[in-house]
């Protein structure tokens, strides 16, 4: 634990060194087989442990896996998918325009 503890007050650090401030609000804490329950902090305020997170698109889960990030993509996808159904009913837009949407999409 006190490995990255001062590994996120040195990040802290650094940062500041260059201007930039780390917001506490908005940083997350995923474990990943750990066994200790002390909560990092950052400006002496306690991180937020979660157990998922999105980050740039994909969803992290504390079980490290796949599983949860394609199911996640999946109903995304089918959200999509979903609000473009009246064009793919539409008798008034041709096979061609759907394929473009389509292609568009994917």
């Amino acid at each position: 634990f006190t490995d990255i503890q001062a590994k996120l007050s040195s990040l802290q650090r650094e940062a500041e060194l260059v201007g930039l401030k780390i917001n506490v609000n908005k940083t997350k804490e995923i474990r990943l087989n750990s066994r200790v329950d002390r909560p990092l902090e950052l400006s002496g305020k306690i991180v937020e442990e979660v157990e998922s997170f999105q980050y740039l698109g994909s969803l992290v889960t504390a079980e490290g896996g796949a599983k949860e990030d394609v199911k996640s993509r999946i109903r995304k996808a089918n959200a999509a998918f979903i609000q473009l159904y009246p064009i793919w009913r539409s008798r008034y837009i041709s096979l061609k325009t759907k394929i473009r949407i389509f292609n568009t999409n994917v």
